[in-house]
């Protein structure tokens, strides 16, 4: 009878029989270390983070071959190459060369701006001379390309085997499921595994180029997807999005939760609907005070900007052309992003 099935917690393996950390990191499963592997079981891994790649039926022979015997199948990576991986970077994810950093933008909730924070900063950061693309993550409700105004199917690459991204008026690669539908009113009705994998292989399959930051549109939630991206992705720092709402920072501070979890860099948070600009310019807080500073206690992250309701925002975004809107607070939130960007990249003048 097999002393390891697949029911059983990564970490209650690895505390049993440390050498298979070694096992699971031939498979992509470089997380044994990682907080969340306490809560994870093996075949969880195997059909999550491990990007639908894992033959879950090699893995479990090789460890109980390992449990029954002592031995160690040929060909492991060494045992210093799987210490040490609390970090994000640490977890045999996708590679892309070009791309100098990812930061993906989240929220434990639905409907708080998340699209809509990525595209003002890839928009704000194109225009201060960073080579910047948008990866919607979102694949069951997609809205970055609406909202860029691109249509173009990606067209395969010379390769044969990637495919490249369509580009915005304003130069910004782009990809996302809406880009491959049919229609994009057609429904994604998709498990968790396979909304994972979609998201991987729109990281490594797709020829991006050079890239200074590569912004990610997570799904809402701290389930399986979001779970997976954070995992499979070479995530530098994430930006949690909220609202006023005190059910939204609720929400959200589970996604504190999980980044914290898993070892991330929350680079600031930004509070999204915080007012409407009344015509004698005062604030009208429709959706009550602001929670921030409680998001902000609870993440150890500063407060990146307070987005106004505005409805100059909603046009162009329906008429993709967000490229084209300006405000204070969309300057502000841009400036203080760079202030704690993963790496402070010199200004670059924009011709």
């Amino acid at each position: 009878m097999a002393q390891i099935t697949p029911e059983m917690t990564i970490s209650s393996v690895v505390d049993r029989w440390p050498d298979t950390a070694r096992i699971f990191a031939r498979y992509g499963l470089s997380c044994a270390s990682c907080a969340i592997s306490k809560s994870e079981t093996i075949r969880a891994g195997a059909t999550g983070h491990g990007g639908g790649r894992v033959n879950i039926e090699e893995l479990m022979r090789d460890l109980n071959h390992f449990a029954d015997s002592g031995k160690l199948p040929d060909n492991l990576p060494a045992a210093n190459a799987t210490a040490g991986m609390g970090g994000m970077k640490m977890r045999g994810m996708a590679e892309q060369k070009g791309v100098k950093h990812v930061i993906a933008v989240m929220s434990g909730k639905g409907g708080v701006g998340k699209s809509l924070v990525a595209g003002l900063l890839a928009v704000g950061l194109t225009r201060r001379g960073f080579r910047i693309g948008v990866l919607d993550g979102d694949i069951t409700g997609p809205s970055i390309p609406r909202m860029f105004g691109v249509r173009e199917k990606p067209p395969v690459a010379p390769d044969g085997k990637s495919l490249m991204p369509p580009r915005s008026r304003g130069g910004i690669p782009v990809m996302s499921m809406n880009l491959l539908l049919p229609d994009e009113g057609e429904a994604v009705i998709w498990r968790g595994p396979m909304v994972s994998g979609a998201i991987r292989q729109f990281f490594s399959d797709v020829q991006w180029g050079e890239l200074d930051y590569l912004i990610v549109d997570l799904p809402p939630g701290t389930s399986d997807a979001p779970l997976t991206v954070m995992q499979a992705l070479p995530i530098d720092g994430v930006v949690l999005v909220t609202t006023p709402q005190a059910l939204a920072a609720m929400i959200v501070t589970k996604a504190v939760k999980l980044v914290k979890q898993l070892g991330g860099d929350i680079l600031g948070i930004v509070e999204n609907m915080a007012y409407v600009r009344m015509p004698d310019g005062s604030q009208n807080e429709v959706f009550g005070p602001s929670q921030g500073l409680k998001l902000v206690i609870a993440s150890n992250a500063p407060l990146m900007g307070k987005l106004p309701i505005d409805p100059e925002i909603a046009h162009l975004s329906d008429v993709g052309q967000i490229e084209s809107y300006d405000s204070p607070e969309f300057e502000e939130l841009v400036n203080n992003f760079l202030s704690v960007a993963p790496e402070k990249h010199p200004q670059v003048p924009v011709a």
